[in-house]
């Protein structure tokens, strides 16, 4: 039987109740906006130098793609909390063996949780759609690192979730009440959300208007940006939507709710704009798109306003060694010297 059903005994349940109070029915003022920190680039400042630019510029919240030893050991004290990532690779290994999961919790983990603020490990990155090499692996690896971090009494500090990309909604999923998972993962998509809904931990999604931007001929590049445009109604819903990313998210929410899921958070693991690499990637427009994101993070989107979203901008710097799309290696907001590529106030 899988352990982590324990969870609800009371002690779960009041548990459960006070961290939805904090993250989603009550509305907050200011903004809770981290950034990622990705380390595909060359000629990139050392960890603890990462951490001098973080605190200098204020920022409280990080996402790190794996449990690399040099970092956790930098932000020891730091007063920044992290999102730690487990890579698709590893995922295969987790989910064969409980001992393994437990195995990782112990090396990775364990050995800097009195230290690191550690809120959360997201295991795996955009597997169902994106990944499905991975995906049979997801939900037991899941499953195997929750119960690894109960047997190291760390359920109650560290919450286990994954992240997704829009990819996982379907062809259909427009407007925003419209939001359906493809049909394919929707069973996979359900067990997750199961897991979510039962220990308290946030639907992590990737969330990026450029995307749909550079993949429409139709968007306005304003609506993309939060700038001032028309906007959108929702013939369903009778909801407005004045800019891209509540759309994008308020199609998640559709797409939980019809799977019978309709209070579980979004944090946004992902969201940015490049700064070359496309005609619509440039520094005036990545200033627009980030610095209007910190401002609006904690207005709600129209099916949930007021109700702050945690978002975690892509990316502190700039990646050159990535591979794909030119674009890709241009998303970052500080240059290697700690100065930032554009003026924004995270």
């Amino acid at each position: 039987m899988i352990r982590y059903i324990e969870y609800n005994s009371w002690v779960g349940l009041f548990s459960l109740i006070l961290a939805w109070s904090l993250t989603l029915l009550s509305p907050v003022a200011g903004s809770v906006v981290g950034i990622n920190y990705g380390l595909n680039g060359r000629n990139l400042p050392s960890s603890s130098e990462v951490v001098n630019i973080l605190k200098s510029n204020n920022v409280g919240k990080v996402r790190i793609f794996d449990a690399s030893s040099d970092i956790l050991e930098a932000f020891a004290n730091s007063g920044i909390t992290l999102i730690v990532g487990v890579p698709n690779g590893q995922l295969e290994s987790i989910s064969s063996s409980q001992d393994n999961a437990n195995q990782w919790v112990q090396n990775n983990i364990v050995p800097y949780a009195s230290t690191v603020q550690i809120s959360y490990i997201a295991v795996g990155n955009e597997v169902l759609i994106n990944n499905q090499q991975f995906a049979d692996y997801l939900f037991p690896a899941i499953q195997n690192i929750y119960n690894a971090l109960g047997s190291s009494n760390l359920q109650s500090k560290i919450q286990v979730s994954t992240t997704h990309s829009t990819a996982v909604l379907d062809g259909n999923s427009y407007p925003p009440s419209h939001g359906n998972f493809q049909t394919q993962i929707k069973s996979q998509m359900t067990s997750i959300l199961g897991f979510l809904s039962q220990t308290g931990a946030p639907f992590m999604a990737n969330v990026y208007p450029f995307f749909a931007y550079i993949s429409s001929s139709t968007i306005d590049l304003q609506y993309a940006l939060f700038g001032q445009a028309n906007g959108v109604d929702d013939s369903g819903s009778g909801k407005h939507y004045s800019n891209l990313f509540d759309a994008q998210m308020d199609t998640l929410l559709a797409a939980m709710k019809a799977v019978g899921y309709s209070n579980i958070p979004i944090l946004v693991t992902e969201t940015g704009w490049p700064t070359q690499g496309n005609s619509a990637a440039t520094v005036a427009n990545a200033k627009m798109y980030n610095g209007n994101l910190v401002n609006h993070v904690s207005k709600g989107t129209p099916e949930r306003p007021g109700v702050m979203i945690e978002a975690y901008i892509f990316e502190m710097f700039n990646e050159d060694l990535k591979t794909g799309e030119e674009y890709e290696k241009y998303w970052g907001v500080f240059n290697a010297d700690g100065s930032k590529i554009y003026d924004i106030t995270l």
